[in-house]
């Protein structure tokens, strides 16, 4: 690219962002963080996991006891979100992150990992719903797609190199052993607290935003989210849990069936999220913007069967280097925020803290059962099935349920 064309990318990022709010740059900030410390370990996680004495069926079982407590908080912490100052809600995530990789860093054995994965959903619920309402929230119809893409394009942009430094630490730390993965996790730890820190510091207070009718309670306040969406969103609700079931089965696992069904060493497993980040910044402007003109499912299905064909990649690779073709098509299929701009739009803005938790209930009951057949499945002697049953799950019902009974929400699409 020509330096001409570079300063021209430049203003236009540094004009759009200088019209959004301050607190959406602050959110910014937290993701690029975040993302660039969790690209140092994310590949290691189930291998570290393993390291420390569980086996595939126990690392789902994990999973799954981590999805339980998310079904419990699901709706709570919606109900939250909507109901108090959202940058005391983000805070209180963000301090639990530190915790919670905090486990991951000084833990003794597995059981470290099953505390801190109890306390993940947590974490997530409050943090990731309270910074996806003060996005969502902040930003024009017309930017939303755009805007949140850009987030993720910045933190991506960051987090590039984070995967091939890892690699080259865990190398020269011993391999892919604990003592060889966890002086990641000791960067990570040390990373979020000076990262949330100055977030926390410097996002402005959010009060909730008003709301048409009082509250009339707990439950009442979520029969009122249904009432007023109505099927689209019981619809939206199926679509997100199967999504919640495709990705459940395969997280765990992934990496391990790079490792050991594929013989990937820990460069491969640096290099292959470095493909799939370098794929979603070549893509994801031109998916986001075709999301902020031509409409949300359009920009989604378009690209998703490079999802697809990088599971089929992952099945039929004779080598670990094909498993880097996968990764890329992975991320190219996963370059556009027009999912989460359709699913926050659906509803009324006073009421996505409440629908996030109303859907994310019916997600997690599906992540309790999907990481333990995973766990089955990658035990077995087909362990290329952690990447056939999402596939088919994907390709024969969600894709094909969003298309038909899913509305779109972008106005005046052509």
């Amino acid at each position: 690219m020509k330096p001409l064309e570079q300063k021209k990318i430049v203003k236009r990022v540094r004009g759009f962002l200088d019209k959004q709010s301050h607190n959406y740059r602050m959110m910014i900030v937290r993701t690029a963080g975040a993302h660039f410390l969790y690209n140092l370990t994310g590949q290691y996680t189930s291998i570290y996991t393993k390291a420390l004495g569980a086996d595939n069926i126990l690392i789902g079982l994990i999973s799954s006891f981590s999805a339980f407590i998310s079904m419990l908080i699901s709706m709570p912490v919606g109900y939250i979100t909507d109901k108090y100052n959202l940058r005391y809600v983000l805070g209180a995530g963000m301090f639990l992150n530190i915790v919670m990789i905090g486990l991951y860093a000084f833990a003794h054995d597995w059981r470290w990992i099953f505390i801190a994965m109890a306390i993940n959903p947590i974490t997530m619920a409050l943090m990731f719903r309270s910074q996806q309402v003060i996005i969502t929230n902040g930003l024009r119809d017309e930017d939303r797609a755009t805007g949140m893409g850009l987030r993720m394009q910045i933190a991506y942009l960051l987090g590039l190199a984070s995967p091939v430094v890892g690699a080259y630490i865990v190398n020269y730390m011993g391999g892919l052993t604990v003592e060889g993965i966890r002086p990641l996790y000791y960067i990570r730890f040390v990373g979020l607290i000076i990262a949330y820190s100055f977030v926390y510091l410097k996002t402005d207070n959010v009060a909730p935003q008003p709301r048409e009718k009082s509250s009339a309670g707990f439950v009442q306040d979520f029969k009122e989210v249904l009432e007023t969406g109505g099927n689209k969103l019981k619809t939206m609700i199926v679509v997100g849990a199967l999504g919640a079931f495709v990705w459940s089965i395969l997280e765990n696992f992934a990496y391990l069936y790079a490792e050991e069904i594929k013989g990937a060493d820990a460069y491969i497993l640096g290099l292959m999220p470095t493909c799939e980040t370098i794929a979603y910044l070549l893509f994801s402007t031109t998916m986001n913007r075709l999301a902020d003109t031509r409409g949300r499912k359009f920009a989604f299905i378009a690209i998703r069967p490079g999802l697809w064909l990088s599971f089929i990649i992952a099945i039929l690779a004779q080598n670990p280097y094909w498993l880097l073709v996968a990764w890329f098509l992975r991320g190219a299929a996963l370059s556009t925020s027009a999912y989460n701009t359709l699913f926050m739009e659906l509803v009324p803005a006073e009421q996505r803290g409440r629908w996030m938790g109303l859907s994310n209930t019916f997600s997690a009951m599906m992540r309790i059962i999907a990481p333990v057949l995973g766990g089955f499945l990658y035990d077995s002697s087909l362990p290329w099935l952690i990447f056939a049953v999402p596939l088919a799950v994907d390709m024969l019902l969600r894709v094909p349920i969003l298309y038909k009974w899913v509305p779109e929400t972008l106005q005046n699409t052509p």
